[in-house]
């Protein structure tokens, strides 16, 4: 019987320790929460209104470590084929978000995010041999810092929001985070993921609608907050 138990307890512990493992929020001590929470007061009026009145929350212990707002409609170019498809119906510099980086990180090219509140707006990586990053997609969010961004339609094209997101950095890069697509919108979201070997991430999915149209329809993706290309 003793033997038994010692087996079973030994069973249930190497059953933890694998469970802790698979899980991204043992992986690097990050938690995500999502709390009722007003955007930030940094941001214009005309992106406040724009955003949901709740945070997206990385936790490192009980202090947000990273905090992000996103659209509560985001708009599409045209109704999405599929879920997968979805992030092809997007325009070039669209505002997604904002987000609040309350401790230094590093960004999907391995540069520095340092602390502050930037814009995120969606940029697609064009086919022209110049790039943003090396990734296995070309989606990804350029962060610019709320000063350099203050307006909701103050940045129109691709161009214009490297530039940005550019001014500041020392390497003279923009500051980017890489988005994955999803084949599927089921299930509970947002949560966080392991979409790929070293890279950690939030699945999200947001409301959309496509310009004309009545119907709306969801945007899911991956947030990749740990990882780079």
């Amino acid at each position: 019987t003793g033997l038994r138990c010692r087996r079973t307890l030994t069973g249930l512990i190497g059953l933890a320790l694998m469970l802790s493992a698979a899980d991204p929020a043992f992986a690097d001590g990050l938690k995500l929460k999502v709390v009722a929470k007003e955007p930030p007061a940094e941001l214009d009026a005309s992106i406040r209104a724009t955003l949901q009145a709740k945070a997206v929350q990385l936790l490192d212990g009980d202090a947000p470590a990273i905090e992000f707002w996103f659209r509560t409609e985001v708009p599409l170019t045209a109704q999405p084929a599929s879920a997968e498809k979805a992030m092809d119906a997007l325009r070039q510099a669209t505002l997604l978000g904002a987000v609040a980086v309350r401790a230094a990180r590093r960004d999907y090219k391995d540069n520095a995010l340092g602390t502050g509140v930037h814009t995120m707006r969606f940029a697609l990586q064009p086919q022209n041999g110049d790039h943003l990053g090396t990734s296995d997609f070309n989606y990804y969010l350029v962060l610019v810092p709320v000063k350099l961004d203050p307006k909701l339609e103050g940045i129109a094209d691709y161009k214009a929001l490297v530039k940005a997101s550019s001014l500041e950095t020392s390497t003279e890069h923009p500051v980017i985070l890489s988005l994955r697509p999803v084949d599927s919108a089921s299930g509970e979201l947002p949560v966080l993921s392991v979409p790929a070997p070293e890279h950690k991430a939030i699945r999200l999915k947001l409301s959309a609608k496509a310009a004309g149209s009545a119907d709306k329809t969801e945007l899911v993706f991956e947030l990749v907050y740990e990882g780079k290309g």
